[in-house]
């Protein structure tokens, strides 16, 4: 039998829209699918009608690769026949000769046209029937087709591969995700884009502290793959400076007063890149400096708003997605900084930090640090 000539592809929150979002953000799905195609190599046509993209290729790539858009909730391989019962008959009794299922289903849909959904169970049901002498079990089945008729054609396929689902990356605006080289940050970035948010990377760079950045950068790749050919920029910015003025004057509040020039700093950028929040990788209670007391004290009048996507996910959940991104491998559990204290703060008091703040002029050196930074494109 040829191969499947045909990709249905399927979208969810995109069909709640208004009429005008929905047009919108369903010309947005279909350029990033078929900029996914390009760069893949796939020779492809693309159309769109009553809800459904339909991706007209025989490459076996496609499905899987459609899959991988955010936006997108499943792909199936299908054959486009035309919209007649004998024909359509003829191809579903190949497909299940092709698989010789000892039971089956037919699995009919009509959005619209004139061959009805009883008519398609019916009668092809009973071709495959009679083809193939299996029997037909709608609970069980060891093989399901699905038909779909619509006015100009009728599908005919029996795989239905997951997608990605959440939002056409695009169709959002920017987000600044604060990326450093461990499991989370990566992940956190990924959950923005998957809700339709283009990202830029910030990374702080707190050589000889700690490194990460080479990992950071590698996780920044790895997510250039999910962008539909979008370029990424990955900002960097160079943090030992805080880090030695901070550690020399209020060593147990090192941690919270760095996070909190982090985001100083990052509010900064955010405006440079035309981005409308921070993200971070946070996950409550995940380590010491996690806890809702130090979050308030670092993020409280920091003039932008921050994005936790990650905030009550565990680690294992966290790792899951990791893999399935494609992040793990190159990611690692974050090394201890070695400014780090013993002890550090765990309850910070928010009025105290942000007289630490004004003490040591983070405001000031913030806007430094960000004139500081570099931008490479990936």
């Amino acid at each position: 039998m040829e191969p499947p000539d045909l990709v249905l592809v399927r979208y969810g929150e995109v069909t709640l829209k208004d009429a005008w979002t929905r047009a919108s953000w369903e010309r947005i799905l279909q350029a990033n699918i078929a900029q996914a195609l390009r760069d893949a190599g796939v020779e492809h046509t693309i159309s769109r009608d009553r809800g459904r993209i339909f991706v007209h290729t025989p490459d076996p790539r496609a499905p899987s690769l459609i899959a991988d858009v955010f936006g997108v909730v499943s792909t199936s391989p299908a054959y486009s026949v035309r919209p007649d019962l004998p024909a359509v008959s003829r191809v579903a009794v190949e497909l299940a000769q092709s698989f010789n299922p000892s039971s089956f289903a037919i699995r009919p849909r009509r959005s619209g046209g004139s061959i009805s959904s009883d008519s398609l169970g019916r009668e092809v049901g009973q071709a495959v029937k009679d083809a193939t002498s299996a029997r037909v079990d709608l609970s069980r089945p060891e093989m399901e087709i699905f038909i779909e008729a619509r006015p100009d054609k009728v599908l005919v396929f029996k795989d239905v591969v997951k997608g990605v689902g959440g939002l056409p990356l695009g169709s959002q605006s920017r987000m600044l995700v604060l990326i450093s080289g461990g499991i989370d940050s990566p992940v956190a970035a990924w959950m923005m884009m998957k809700r339709g948010c283009p990202v830029s990377l910030l990374h702080f760079d707190a050589r000889p502290y700690a490194e990460s950045r080479a990992a950071a950068m590698e996780a920044a790749q790895v997510l250039r793959k999910w962008t539909s050919g979008r370029k990424i920029n990955f900002i960097t910015v160079e943090n030992a400076p805080g880090i030695d003025r901070i550690a020399s004057h209020h060593p147990r509040a090192t941690c919270v007063l760095c996070r909190r020039l982090m985001y100083l700093v990052a509010a900064e950028i955010m405006k440079r890149e035309e981005a409308y929040g921070i993200v971070t990788g946070y996950s409550l209670g995940q380590v010491a400096s996690q806890t809702p007391e130090n979050i308030m004290a670092e993020q409280v009048g920091t003039m932008a708003p921050v994005y936790h996507p990650l905030i009550s996910m565990d680690k294992s959940e966290i790792m899951d997605l990791a893999r399935k991104i494609g992040t793990y491998g190159v990611t690692q559990e974050t090394k201890s900084c070695t400014a780090v204290p013993q002890k550090p703060m765990t309850r910070a008091n928010l009025e105290e930090i942000r007289a630490m703040e004004e003490e040591l002029g983070l405001k000031e050196l913030a806007l430094e640090l960000a004139r500081g930074a570099w931008v490479e494109r990936i």
